[in-house]
């Protein structure tokens, strides 16, 4: 199973629902494990609503999964942790499947320097995306998902043409130097757009104001965008 949704925003089942999921398969004699790719995200929301760790998570389950560039921002990667025996075989499995390959050391050292740098600072990117989702919720034309937002990412419904935000995150990007958007996690309809908008150091140099700024320059109708000074003026190095 997985502990947070993507699909949905990175919404989160509460620990007593975690608990009786893992409880669940255990009483029908099935094997729980985690498929923690996100698993770093989603423990600020554990540790402030519910006293759990990320240890408090794992040890729920029989085997887990965790990324090294999902959240982390490593080049890719990831880690299984299981019992002896099931790690014995997991092994074979990944040499069978090419998964052994030479020269794996610049994926290792990336994945041990986001260990060190990012993970302590999921609670800033946590807070940080709770403050910004409060400044885009008074943005006509964007609403936020989930709500309230339960980790450093949310997902953005947007009410305007995929071109017309094409345009504009093009505009911003040449005249700010920082990206807003890319492609949407969905497309809903001519006019209504999702995007996942993920929060990590370089947002962190943008106040909440700043992006709720940038996203009403992104929905506002042609011919009715507002006078604005750049959050970055100070800056020429481009940003996302």
């Amino acid at each position: 199973m997985s502990c947070r949704n993507g699909r949905s925003g990175g919404t989160l089942p509460s620990w007593k629902e975690l608990v009786a999921q893992v409880a669940w398969a255990h009483d029908r004699g099935a094997a729980a494990h985690l498929d923690g790719a996100r698993l770093w995200d989603a423990s600020p929301f554990y540790k402030s609503r519910h006293r759990r760790s990320i240890a408090d998570i794992a040890g729920l389950f029989d085997s887990v999964y965790v990324s090294f560039y999902k959240g982390l921002g490593g080049i890719a990667g990831c880690c299984v942790a299981a019992d002896a025996a099931l790690i014995e075989e997991l092994s074979v499995w990944r040499t069978r499947h090419g998964g052994r390959a030479y020269g794996l050391w610049p994926y290792a050292a990336s994945a041990l320097t986001a260990l060190r740098t990012r993970l302590p600072r999921m609670p800033e990117y946590y807070r940080h995306a709770l403050a910004i989702a409060d400044a885009l919720r008074a943005v006509p034309g964007v609403e936020v998902l989930p709500d309230p937002v339960q980790s450093p990412m949310m997902h953005l419904r947007i009410a305007r043409s995929l071109e017309t935000l094409a345009e504009r995150a093009a505009e911003i990007a040449r005249s700010d130097r920082i990206w807003t958007i890319a492609r949407p996690w969905a497309s809903l309809g001519p006019r209504l757009q999702e995007f996942e908008f993920h929060v990590g150091d370089a947002t962190l140099e943008l106040s909440p104001e700043d992006v709720r700024e940038l996203f009403v320059r992104l929905t506002t109708e042609p011919g009715r965008a507002p006078r604005h000074r750049s959050p970055r003026e100070r800056t020429d190095r481009p940003r996302r």
